[in-house]
């Protein structure tokens, strides 16, 4: 391998930093096929057809959002806006809310147990060069910076989660500024996103 060479990012990196091309992809052939074929007349429709599954709907909707944070097969908040339209406005951010909660607590303690080589499994190389100059800049105000990220939703408060478990912050104080902020950071995102996702489509 010459100087200028770099390693070969290993075959799972690559398989994990493609899955949300994938999942953006088939989400929007998804909404256009169901907005096309009829299947669903309204809203209520797909709501209706949920609540045939009882809470094997939601328990699955939970532990999809849950892995998200880890593994982000589905980019962003878009799982929240399905998560709404399957379910409702309130309780589909529930959902999120708790589901986010989990994956976040795991993205916190994966990172604290397995460090950089974990960041680096599930980052892009661009993403952990942001990731390590976050790291060295922050590490002092990892609470403040996560706080700002769930405020404005659209941060990327996954990546700060990361650099958390990184840091000598304490599990307690993490997990009290998750559950006191994740849900301002769903529904806000969750709101915005609906409305633009309406807009768009509406044309189709």
């Amino acid at each position: 391998m010459t100087q200028h060479s770099r390693p070969r990012a290993p075959w799972q990196q690559k398989v994990i930093q493609f899955l949300p091309v994938v999942g953006l992809a088939a989400f929007i052939i998804l909404l256009i096929y169901i907005r096309r074929s009829g299947m669903f007349s309204s809203i209520a429709d797909l709501q209706q057809f949920i609540k045939n599954f009882g809470s094997f709907a939601i328990t699955a909707f939970i532990v999809v959002q849950a892995i998200q944070p880890i593994i982000p097969f589905i980019p962003g908040g878009v799982a929240t806006i399905v998560g709404m339209l399957m379910f409702g406005n309130i309780p589909g951010i529930f959902y999120s809310y708790i589901g986010l909660v989990i994956g976040e607590v795991g993205l916190f303690l994966l990172a604290r147990r397995f460090g950089p080589k974990f960041a680096r499994l599930v980052l892009s190389e661009k993403n952990y060069a942001k990731f390590e100059a976050t790291l060295q800049d922050h590490t002092q105000d990892i609470k403040r910076l996560l706080i700002v990220c769930f405020i404005f939703p659209f941060l990327p408060d996954d990546l700060i989660c990361l650099v958390a478990g990184m840091t000598e912050l304490p599990f307690r104080d993490y997990l009290r500024i998750v559950l006191l902020f994740k849900l301002w950071s769903v529904a806000s995102y969750g709101y915005v996103c609906l409305f633009v996702l309406d807009k768009t489509f509406a044309k189709f």
